[in-house]
């Protein structure tokens, strides 16, 4: 089996997809590595309990043309649709009113993961292949990968699109060989953890939540210590689909139910605060699942695209911690890296 490449991609979430897209149609021969056992990254879809939920990215909201215009096709595929045109925002004074900003949110369907799906198609994904370090070879890098069967490939370039912070492990075995600002920049970026919690009510409690809240599918808390999202998950779906919430935490409460023994009491005390707020039968789902995303949002992104290095080989560290926080940002960041092979 061939192991040598033009480029190796580390990641295979928007910033990754998009890059590999533009970089294929240049002709390059391009490998992505994903560690997980799907691609996406924070556009995520769980399944579970014969319905699906989205438990990281909640919806898009184009602002750039170039975002604008993948959405745009999207719909015309048919992957993605419009949700609403607002959302709810619940005042610390338990008042809940519109966000005055009416433009479309959109969402998958399918699932959010589904917009990772389409565009992937017909790129070299290798999953559940986890690049754990780097060695600068002759003609460009060698890769170690942790999988189910460890190994390593060669690539002139590597591109790395997962979070800072992650990429700070990746790169540790070469960083002395590295400009040392570049090394320090990607130190730099910090990331917000958040808690995402999927939970399942009946056909009668989601029937009471829109007598109480007509029209309401989704709810930003403001200056709320625990609770920052609510959505009606099941309301991107089909009628029938099963009822699902999603709730998401502030970074605050997350950092406290940080360690993974306490996913449990973390889960109980998000859903408690969320029946205070909204509605009491919140604290009480059928079901429920839980995510914990150590790298959520960037704190303080980079004010520039990419880092970029040829020596010791050819490096590229991107993300959307490099100018923004969204999966446009990611999208932005990969086509700016894929502009510097043409």
């Amino acid at each position: 089996m061939n192991n040598h490449y033009d480029i190796a991609i580390i990641g295979a979430g928007m910033t990754g997809i998009t890059c590999a897209i533009e970089l294929q149609k240049l002709g390059k021969n391009v490998i992505i590595l994903e560690k997980s056992r799907g691609v996406g990254g924070r556009l995520a879809t769980r399944r579970l309990f014969e319905t699906i939920a989205d438990h990281g990215t909640c919806y898009l909201s184009p602002k750039q043309p170039q975002f604008q215009a993948l959405i745009d096709g999207l719909v015309n595929a048919k992957i993605v649709a419009t949700w609403t045109n607002t959302v709810s925002i619940l005042a610390p004074d338990g008042q809940l009113w519109q966000d005055p900003n009416l433009y479309p949110r959109y969402i998958a369907p399918a699932g959010m993961s589904s917009i990772a799906k389409y565009l992937s198609t017909g790129l070299d994904i290798r999953l559940n292949q986890k690049a754990i370090g780097l060695e600068s070879v002759a003609d460009g890098w060698r890769v170690a990968i942790e999988g189910d069967t460890p190994s390593e490939i060669f690539s002139q370039t590597v591109i790395s699109t997962i979070p800072a912070p992650q990429a700070v492990d990746l790169i540790d075995p070469v960083a002395d060989r590295l400009p040392a600002e570049i090394v320090e920049q990607l130190r730099s970026v910090e990331f917000y953890p958040c808690i995402s919690v999927m939970v399942g009510y009946t056909p009668a409690q989601l029937t009471d939540w829109y007598t109480h809240y007509p029209d309401v599918k989704a709810v930003t808390c403001t200056d709320d210590p625990q609770l920052a999202w609510l959505g009606v998950d099941s309301s991107k779906r089909d009628p029938a689909a099963p009822p699902v919430f999603v709730l998401q935490s502030t970074a605050e409460f997350a950092k406290r139910y940080s360690a993974p023994d306490v996913r449990q009491l973390a889960t109980t005390a998000l859903l408690v605060h969320a029946g205070e707020r909204f509605l009491p039968w919140l604290s009480h789902p059928q079901w429920h699942q839980t995510q914990v995303w150590r790298y959520a949002f960037t704190k303080n992104p980079l004010s520039v695209p990419y880092l970029h290095t040829q020596h010791p080989a050819p490096l590229i560290l991107t993300g959307d911690w490099c100018g923004g926080r969204k999966v446009e940002s990611a999208m932005i960041a990969g086509l700016a890296v894929a502009e510097l092979f043409r």
